[in-house]
């Protein structure tokens, strides 16, 4: 029989070959679209290795190289064609059948494995998200508050010996995301069951490791890929064990409910298809865990990083903010939160410095196109824009290399809109949620649970960097993601 390192040792080498397939055909384009990194196989890999470990890099010398032309990034799973600012809105306004987004999805996270086929067919959750739980948010804020304050309070425990709390920033911010969220996706039970929360942590950390190494094997062999590395690193399956029993007897008790819960899940079963099964939910329900719990740690943990190197009395403006809009409002209100502008602010740059990723609008040509230069992109290829090329447009942000918390803010002092230049708001110059009808249809929701944590974090701690810091700890960057050092801490004082 064979054994786990003679399976390992098989994948690796079907893997190598594949690459290389997909090398040859990255170094035969005839399009015309230049190609970084040095003719020939060799000067593929090479760079394609950079880009996995070190995509900034890649495409500072792109952009540099072919002046903000467009130019391909070789990787592993084939050749990205990688567009500047011109052509954004180009890419943002067709339709699927031209630049389909979720072909893109699909192969960043490798959804039939990591999650499930048939989402591709009738991703309804987007919907969902987009009509129940948004009029939702403002009868989800006391729950979601409330999770806030014992969740923290139960995490956040005070050193006998020095008086402060000294946290690993992301892995705590990651599950407490989880627990809160789950308070209003599941209910209290779910959010509370600690194995629970542990097993769906594991899955949204690592399903975004897990699908570049499905997305480099050949085809046949991706289902054994993830079978492999799920049972090593964890998949969907731990999760599930929990979900799907919650579910059933969900589904048993809610034929006797004279008032349904305004849960997630009770909006996922109202929206679902005749034919969706338990086990479709229970999977969607990853799937809305996955980006909650994902991309909501990645912000809360680069804004505080940000914040503890405020000075203090720029730290003490924001909680001024805060307190004067919770008594304005009486309480923590959707009003109140509006008015939490500062936060709001430290969030969307957070956003527009670092990002989730180094390009945006990522979609899949499903034909030809024709670039207008004389270049074209072949059918079935990746194309994306250059988001650090919009972000860190000078003329849009001025002094666009230094990170300021407060540059919304200021830039929305006197204006009447709650919603222009928000954290949740979309436009041309701000892409960390992509745009137009494909943007992440759960911003909102994790603009207000950001606020509501964020704020009551500043109220009861100061927050500040180990002793010896002087320095916010560097991201990680893994094919073309950005996330916080896991290893990074922060120590939080309690305020008097």
């Amino acid at each position: 029989m064979l054994n786990l390192a003679t399976v390992v040792a098989a994948l690796i080498v079907a893997v190598v070959l594949l690459v290389y397939v997909r090398i040859l055909q990255g170094t035969s384009y005839s399009g015309g679209v230049p190609r970084l990194g040095k003719p020939g196989v060799w000067g593929y890999i090479s760079a394609a290795l950079r880009w996995t470990i070190d995509a900034e890099s890649v495409i500072l010398e792109g952009r540099s190289k072919f002046s903000g032309r467009p130019y391909t990034i070789p990787t592993l799973s084939g050749p990205i064609f990688l567009l500047g600012p011109e052509y954004q809105e180009m890419v943002r306004s067709a339709n699927d059948d031209t630049f389909n987004q979720p072909m893109a999805i699909n192969e960043d996270l490798q959804l039939p494995y990591t999650m499930d086929v048939h989402q591709l067919r009738n991703p309804y959750q987007a919907s969902v998200l987009r009509t129940d739980v948004n009029r939702a948010i403002s009868s989800y804020i006391p729950e979601i508050l409330d999770e806030s304050i014992l969740a923290m309070d139960e995490t956040f425990k005070v050193s006998k010996d020095s008086g402060v709390i000294d946290i690993p920033v992301f892995d705590t911010m990651t599950h407490l995301i989880a627990r809160i969220s789950n308070r209003v996706i599941f209910g209290i039970e779910m959010c509370r069951n600690e194995r629970f929360l542990h097993a769906v942590v594991r899955f949204a950390e690592t399903t975004p490791l897990m699908a570049p190494f499905i997305s480099w094997s050949p085809y046949i062999l991706r289902p054994l890929v993830y079978f492999v590395l799920s049972n090593i690193l964890g998949g969907k399956k731990a999760p599930l064990k929990y979900v799907i029993p919650f579910l059933n007897n969900y589904l048993k008790e809610r034929e006797f409910m004279d008032e349904k819960p305004n849960l997630v899940a009770e909006f996922m079963i109202k929206g679902a298809p005749p034919e969706e099964t338990v086990l479709g939910l229970a999977v969607r329900l990853l799937n809305i865990n996955f980006g909650s719990i994902h991309t909501s740690s990645i912000f809360i943990t680069q804004t505080l990083f940000e914040i503890a190197l405020l000075p203090p009395e720029d730290v003490e403006s924001i909680r001024t903010e805060i307190q004067e809009a919770l008594e304005s409002e009486g309480g923590w209100t959707k009003g109140a939160l509006l008015k939490f502008r500062k936060v709001d602010s430290a969030l969307r740059e957070v956003g527009r410095f670092y990002g989730l990723m180094y390009f945006a609008l990522g979609r899949v040509a499903l034909v030809g196109c024709d670039l207008g230069d004389g270049t074209s992109v072949p059918p079935g290829s990746r194309v994306a824009i250059d988001m650090k090329a919009i972000h860190f447009n000078p003329d849009i942000y001025p002094n666009p290399e230094v990170c300021d918390l407060f540059r919304f803010s200021k830039l929305r002092e006197g204006e009447s809109s709650d919603s222009k230049l928000g954290f949740a708001t979309v436009d041309a110059h701000y892409l960390p949620f992509s745009a137009g009808r494909h943007a992440c249809a759960g911003r909102f929701f994790a603009a207000m649970e950001l606020k509501i944590m964020v704020a009551h974090i500043l109220l009861r701690y100061d927050v500040s960097l180990p002793p010896g810091a002087i320095s916010r700890p560097k991201n990680i960057i893994f094919n073309g993601a950005i996330v916080p050092d896991p290893k990074a801490h922060l120590i939080l004082t309690p305020r008097r």
